[in-house]
């Protein structure tokens, strides 16, 4: 039995892709005597069947797209999730907005579950957003922005990237957070937040930002705070990009305690710079 539109309402285990899916279990199994009751869908069994490119060209090229499972796909997806329309998708992404519509249709079926918020965020972002996110995962990265909504924040997400981007660069989340990066500070301290979805309480190293953040809220006047949260935002950039590019490779010193009472904040704030200063060096971290 293969999936239908009606099917596929009832079972929360449907991937997205489930039209390609199902022309591919058909192509595979020629003795299955079922016919798809999408158009789109039987066109993806007559593509598989005759490999005419020709005669399907926006299919060949968004399975292309989702094959190769990079930038393009990532964007694309992205952008579908956010809402936007498929003449506004092809000119920011240069393709013809048909193209777009297959690759929805077949690929990317989010938009026949407009309220399935669940549903998106577990195939759409997956294990990232709830374990914490590799460099690999750009994709899934692009598309939590999408399920959020703003368009106009994703559009910033995406061209901020693209702006940084090298030739030789591997599609992976550092690239925004790199020591030389020209990204907007705030946007990479966006990202750098993002990584970590929960608190990791297996690294030491969360309980030292966590603690650092409580002593920027004991600063004194509004203009230290401000000054500390910049450096605070600096620092925590620098060690998601090392995280991401496995370069973690210690733990600070165990604390007896977190508590602030009887400490100087100013001091405090500076020990766990030196320690992160340590770390970015690969020196032993100071006491």
């Amino acid at each position: 039995m293969i999936r239908t539109n009606a099917t596929v309402k009832m079972d929360p285990f449907t991937p997205p892709c489930w039209r390609w899916e199902v022309a591919e279990q058909l192509f595979n199994k020629p003795a299955l005597d079922e016919i798809p009751d999408d158009q789109v869908t039987r066109d993806a069994l007559t593509y598989l069947r005759t490999g005419d490119s020709s005669q399907f060209p926006e299919m060949h090229t968004s399975r292309q797209i989702f094959l190769e499972d990079g930038l393009r796909r990532a964007a694309l997806e992205a952008r579908i999730l956010v809402g936007q329309t498929d003449a506004e998708i092809a000119e920011l992404c240069k393709y013809t907005p048909e193209l777009v519509q297959v690759y929805a249709d077949l690929f990317f079926c989010v938009r026949d579950f407009p309220k399935a918020s669940d549903w998106k965020l577990r195939y759409a972002v997956g294990k990232p957003h709830y374990y914490g996110y590799q460099d690999h995962n750009l994709r899934q990265m692009w598309n939590w922005f999408g399920l959020m909504g703003e368009s106009l924040g994703l559009n910033h997400v995406i061209q901020s990237y693209y702006d940084e981007l090298r030739p030789d660069d591997e599609p992976t989340l550092s690239v925004y957070l790199r020591p030389t990066s020209s990204v907007d500070l705030r946007l990479q301290a966006v990202i750098a937040e993002c990584i970590f979805p929960n608190f990791q309480p297996e690294s030491k190293w969360e309980y030292e930002f966590a603690y650092y953040s409580q002593l920027i809220n004991l600063l004194q006047t509004q203009e230290e705070k401000s000054s500390a949260l910049q450096e605070y935002k600096k620092d925590r950039i620098k060690y998601v990009y090392q995280y991401l590019k496995g370069k973690i490779k210690s733990q600070p010193p165990e604390r007896k305690e977190y508590s602030t009472a009887s400490r100087s904040p100013v001091r405090e704030i500076r020990k766990i710079q030196e320690r992160l200063r340590s770390l970015e060096l690969g020196a032993p971290n100071p006491i």
